[in-house]
């Protein structure tokens, strides 16, 4: 929906890029300027710490509604997710090479058999991790009877990949993140329509309006901003420059079925 074809006084869903209203933030861990940040944990839904201003959506049009900072909702937790899922089934498949190799190498017999069984058996606890991890970030349940004991049980299991296969999912699974709005990022905003008289800060700026179109709060009580788009999540290493582990890809075939790590978890 183009913004010249929405109706004031209804909830509309409106998409643009962000412009700049006046003034201007720096981001806490990037230092970058912006109309919005935060820095979040994993797949909180929640930041632990967040600075907005007013920002203008500019659709392709050149039409613009005022954004106000107060009630910003940033909505990131489905794009996160899903990025966590891919990493884990990266992670999964590994494991799962390896856990065949290693059952390979002690039908061989031999010396390393036993190591072998050893280091086949604390794989499949790391695949039990990894699946859990996979369920949280869809907002299913592996394991843990509930979501908070799911919850429980990874924060207790962590440890299980700390090095090696694995890391990176729980590396995702843990680390502090920032999301930016920046000037011409694209993003979908969602609220209550409004026309109202031009801000004073604003007054003789955009196209000499005395009044502007104003998006405030919808009924759920908040201006929700979705499909970040080039505001992506960007975590803590990546800003450190740290290059993060990198998974054995497994083989084509190997995404038939998670055995034999379900058979030892299951």
């Amino acid at each position: 929906m183009f913004i010249a074809d929405a109706e004031p006084g209804t909830v509309v869903r409106l998409r643009g890029v962000v412009r700049a209203a006046g003034r201007t933030l720096r981001s806490k861990l990037q230092g970058e300027s912006c109309v919005y940040w935060d820095v979040r944990v994993g797949l909180a839904k929640a930041p632990e710490a967040s600075e907005a201003c007013t920002f203008w959506l500019e659709d392709e049009a050149g039409e613009r509604v005022l954004v106000r900072a107060e009630t910003l909702a940033v909505e990131v937790r489905a794009e996160r997710g899903q990025e966590l899922v891919s990493v884990a089934e990266a992670d999964i498949d590994a494991v799962s090479v390896r856990i065949r190799e290693l059952k390979d190498e002690a039908k061989r017999g031999g010396a390393t058999q036993s190591e072998a069984n050893r280091e086949r058996k604390r794989l499949a606890k790391v695949a039990t991790l990894l699946c859990a991890i996979r369920a949280e970030a869809r907002g299913n349940v592996h394991l843990g009877g509930n979501l908070a004991g799911q919850r429980r049980w990874i924060e207790l299991n962590q440890h299980l990949a700390d090095k090696g296969l694995g890391e990176r999912t729980v590396q995702r699974m843990v680390e502090r993140f920032e999301v930016m709005l920046r000037e011409g990022d694209p993003v979908e905003v969602e609220g209550l329509l409004r026309r109202e008289p031009m801000p004073g800060e604003l007054g003789g700026g955009y196209r000499d309006r005395s009044d502007c179109l104003v998006m405030v709060p919808s009924p759920d009580g908040a201006v929700r901003v979705r499909g970040v788009g080039e505001a992506a999540p960007v975590s803590e290493r990546e800003l450190r420059g740290e290059d993060e582990p990198v998974a054995k890809k497994p083989g084509a075939a190997v995404r038939t079925s998670m055995d034999p790590i379900l058979a030892w978890t299951l």
